[in-house]
């Protein structure tokens, strides 16, 4: 009768595959397609159903280099740039004010009863938001746009723009019967 070895040929074929193997890189087109509409790495996570902390780890495993998770982690950060490309694209535009055109189509009844479609195109100005440009610029020019300007030695105002003013009371109380001249 023939022993049979420890370590057999194929043996790794027969073991419990991961999370990995079964729930992720099958899936690896539509991470790359959930990514690029702006899902975040938990909510593929959740639709994967795979714990967000599985998930991150083959990510970061990936970006480490670790060979078995690169293709994912590549996919991942590629797709992820698609979305923050365009949501950059559309603070610039919002911070800039831009022309659009809109297009309405309304019926009205004549008094014969017929039905008219009418089709108004117009051209509209929206405003640049001064929100999304102090956000554009703190981020993309921070030497130069910053939040909270950072305190000089000096009480005078050297063209920051920002008026310090001190005070008046504390606790002012309530007013006396005559008025402030009691005299």
């Amino acid at each position: 009768m023939k022993e049979k070895p420890i370590f057999q040929k194929g043996r790794r074929e027969r073991m419990a595959k991961s999370k990995y193997e079964t729930h992720v890189l099958p899936n690896l087109d539509k991470i790359i397609k959930w990514a690029k509409a702006g899902a975040t790495a938990k909510e593929i996570a959740g639709k994967l159903h795979v714990a967000y902390s599985t998930f991150k780890k083959y990510l970061d495993l990936g970006r480490k280099g670790d060979g078995r998770y690169t293709d994912l982690s590549a996919a991942f950060a590629q797709a992820c740039e698609v979305a923050d490309d365009e949501v950059e694209n559309a603070l610039y535009k919002r911070a800039c004010g831009y022309r659009c055109e809109e297009i309405t189509v309304e019926e009205k009844l004549d008094r014969d009863g017929c039905v008219h479609t009418l089709t108004k195109k117009v051209t509209r100005d929206v405003p640049a938001d001064p929100t999304s440009a102090m956000f554009w610029l703190t981020n993309r020019r921070p030497d130069r746009w910053k939040y909270k300007p950072q305190e000089t030695d000096g009480d005078e105002d050297e063209g920051s723009g920002v008026v310090l003013l001190s005070p008046v009371m504390d606790n002012p109380g309530p007013p006396t019967e005559g008025g402030a001249n009691d005299g």
